[in-house]
């Protein structure tokens, strides 16, 4: 049902458009009529022939050469219409609006300066491709000192705009390019603030801050106003960056996108690391996931954030199982604060705009509770209620905190205090804003409220004790805001596919805008505090291009299997020498109870671990194409897919081996469910390893065929299977079961780990949950 809506609303807006509008058109390259000497003549006849009036050149936004073949335009819905039934056509799709899933993290991860497991060469080859905002290209994290020269495999350019000229790449930013034509055949040229620069230069800071996470230079020193203050350095701080803007103020135009992937794959990136995220169609109506396919195939590692749409099930952006997919978790650092309510009961939050010994801690002052705000609230304050008093109120959903503080403080108020709902209901994200902020969990925003609607005159006063560095907590806990599985498309893929630091990180800023983003925000900072699963995203492309850096003739897929199989679910606590396996598991920010896989996937990243994960899930193209047969895709939508004339193998073997396991429940009731897998080994001689299924007992019979492997050599495969089948016993079936299968090195150090889901399709593909 699902997927007859998405092709519903797939084709109202190609049918119903009432306007034009700029759509793409995918095409067979071989179809190309021999009279036509290049392919552009061919898409400007194809417009010509769709319309009554001459087309001219100009109409056509974009040509596509590859990974992807074909051209987007601005048409009508008639010819729209008329294109689609031309010979080597293979699919028109409507371009869309794609917007951002908006530093101690790389310490808390093990990567300290000086690590013996991280290649430390100063001719890092690992290049990260930032499909973004841009960049700030004079920051400090930016700087090329002690780098060597630009890889060899490099074929990109720094691209000329306004205040960006090629002397503002080097050896760390050896690229930038922007796209517009897209946003500006959508949006039209109306849109473009005059703060906004046509060029790879950044105005907004995200794209500067993910790209500064992933692969910033050391900076001593660094920190926010006071708040996180110490070295910042990027996940994989010797690799290059390449930059390509498509994110402007109103979004980001997939069409825009599709050319950025163009320009990276021919640039010759290693990762592609992508913030933002596409919607839950159908693979091959989905422009985003084809070209990522195409990526991907070409050799490219590609890590994209999970979106901010928890804590409600299956809220999974960019679900494709070429795409590793990336959710947020907490690090141990913390920023707490303290309300002081004049009844002397204390409540406890976190800031990073209230600073220590601010007046605010001297004396007690009005507390004023505005009400509660959801998305679509007007942020309307009367100056008399507000001017002078600490400002305390809800949101629910997700509402535009930075704007309605922003109002706030143009109304007068001189502090605020705010409890955010259940993206956040401990109050543990800590953002920017223009005022004193302070932000509280649930129990304290009850007892705040109690106290002020109990008291005619309540006051209170507000102070910070500034940063607590490490050990502040046990962390990982799995941020409430990050979008949950199960995998709406395929729920035997089990996504997220891992997390990693995405709440309260500390990053690099653009000088165009204060930290909040506002207008009225004067401030300016080389660091930014942010929080998201776009700040995750870019701590596992870092982590990808460390492995690269060290297994230059590893594929995506092999970095995938080595993150997702040795990270953990197990929480750091205050020692950090304790090990893991005493540690409680990882849980979750919304319920507070253990977190599931469809939180945190396979489980929070270990990068050093994965330098050396023993053995890897191995998958060819033709898998791939198998997966596409198994959901009954036709030829042509293969095609559309994968770009080639793709067939079905005949062999039967059509399972996925994906580096985690996910079964219906519903199946398992109807007899036993067999699942295949292989590995191969990425070490040089014997090796021996010896299986074991570890999860709940009862409910499920789970059992592991064969229990040992041998292995002579590199690149040695084995396979095994897994058996699922229900207790007989038990009459009711468990609608959440999850474990793992581990194979552990006999007389070595390797442990490599497959975890198992088994789940009521029924029940947690439905959404929101209690």
């Amino acid at each position: 049902m699902f997927h007859l809506l998405s092709v519903f609303i797939f084709l109202l807006s190609i049918n119903n458009s009432i306007a034009t509008n700029t759509f793409l058109a995918l095409v067979d390259p071989l179809s190309k009529p021999s009279p036509f000497l290049h392919h552009k003549l061919w898409y400007t006849s194809i417009i010509s022939s769709s319309s009554s009036s001459p087309a001219s050149s100009s109409s056509i936004v974009h040509v596509y050469n590859a990974p992807i073949h074909g051209f987007s335009a601005t048409l009508t819905p008639d010819q729209v219409r008329s294109i689609r039934k031309l010979p080597g056509i293979l699919s028109v799709f409507p371009d869309r609006v794609l917007h951002l899933h908006t530093t101690r993290s790389p310490s808390f991860l093990g990567l300290q300066t000086i690590n013996p497991s991280i290649p430390n060469t100063s001719d890092s080859k690992s290049i990260i491709g930032f499909i973004d905002t841009g960049i700030w290209p004079e920051h400090p994290s930016f700087s090329d000192h002690n780098l060597g020269p630009i890889p060899l495999h490099w074929k990109g350019q720094c691209e000329n705009g306004f205040k960006f000229n090629h002397t503002n790449c080097n050896r760390k930013i050896i690229g930038a390019a922007f796209f517009s034509d897209g946003y500006d055949a959508w949006f039209g040229q109306s849109d473009k603030p005059v703060n906004e620069f046509r060029s790879p230069r950044d105005s907004d800071g995200h794209g500067t801050h993910v790209a500064s996470i992933a692969a910033g230079s050391p900076v001593p020193g660094s920190g926010f106003f006071g708040f996180a203050v110490g070295l910042a350095r990027g996940m994989a701080p010797r690799a290059r960056i390449a930059v390509y803007k498509v994110c402007w103020t109103s979004g980001c135009l997939l069409s825009d996108i599709c050319k950025a992937f163009e320009n990276a794959i021919s640039d010759g990136v290693d990762i592609i690391s992508l913030s933002l995220g596409s919607s839950r169609l159908p693979f091959y109506l989905d422009l985003l996931s084809i070209v990522s396919f195409r990526a991907f195939s070409e050799g490219i590692f590609i890590a994209a954030s999970a979106g901010n749409g928890g804590p409600t099930l299956a809220t999974m952006a960019n679900e494709p199982p070429w795409i590793t997919t990336v959710g947020a978790g907490t690090i141990d650092r913390d920023f707490p604060a303290t309300i002081h309510l004049e009844n002397s009961v204390s409540v406890l939050g976190t800031s990073i705009t209230l600073m220590p010994n601010d007046k605010l801690a001297r004396k007690y002052y009005p507390l004023h509770f505005v009400g509660k705000f959801n998305s679509s609230s007007k942020f309307n304050f009367s100056r008399q209620l507000i001017e002078g008093k600490i400002v305390f109120y809800w949101t629910e959903g997700h509402v535009a905190r930075l704007s309605l503080a922003a109002v706030l403080k143009r109304a007068g108020a001189i502090a605020m205090i705010i409890y955010h709902g259940i993206v956040d209901p401990n109050g543990i994200v800590s953002e920017p804003h223009v005022i004193p902020t302070i932000s509280i969990g649930v129990l304290e925003a009850k007892g705040i409220e109690d106290y002020i609607l109990s008291n005619e005159n309540p006051r209170a006063k507000i102070s910070s004790q500034g940063t607590i560095p490490m050990h502040a907590k046990p962390a990982p806990i799995v941020a409430s805001f990050s979008s949950r599985g199960p995998n709406s498309l395929v729920p035997g893929i089990l996504k997220p596919d891992i997390i990693a630091p995405g709440v309260n990180i500390l990053g690099a800023w653009t000088d165009a805008i204060g930290p909040s983003g506002m207008t009225l925000d004067y401030r300016r900072s080389r660091f930014n505090v942010m929080s998201g699963t776009s700040m995750a995203c870019p701590h596992v492309s870092g982590a990808a291009a460390l492995i690269k850096s060290k297994h230059p003739d590893w594929g995506p897929n092999e970095i995938k299997s080595a993150l997702m199989t040795t990270s953990t679910v197990q929480k750091r606590y205050y020692n950090r020498n304790k090990p893991f396996s005493g540690s409680p598991p990882i849980s979750d920010e919304f319920t507070g109870n253990a977190a599931t896989p469809f939180d945190v996937g396979s489980g929070h990243m270990l990068p050093i671990k994965a330098m050396d994960p023993g053995l890897v899930f191995d998958l060819e193209h033709q898998d791939y194409v198998n997966f596409l047969c198994e959901l009954n895709y036709t030829k042509k939508q293969l095609q559309i897919i994968t770009g080639k004339k793709s067939h079905c193998s005949n062999d039967g073997t059509w399972q996925l081996n994906y580096p985690t396991i996910a079964v219906e429940a519903e199946k398992v009731r109807n007899g036993a469910v067999v699942v295949a897998r292989n590995m191969k080994t990425v070490n040089a001689g014997s090796r021996e390893y010896k299986a074991k299924i570890f999860g709940p007992k009862g409910y499920y019979k789970v059992d592991v065929k064969p229990k040992r492997q041998k292995f002579s050599g590199i690149s040695e495969r084995m396979s095994f299977k897994i058996f699922i089948e229900k207790e007989n016993s038990v009459q009711e079936m468990k609608n959440l079961w999850f474990g793992a299968v581990i194979w552990r090195e006999k007389r070595g150090k390797h442990k490599v780990k497959c975890p198992i889901v088994i789940f009521s399709a029924k029940e947690y593909s439905g959404g929101w949950r209690s």
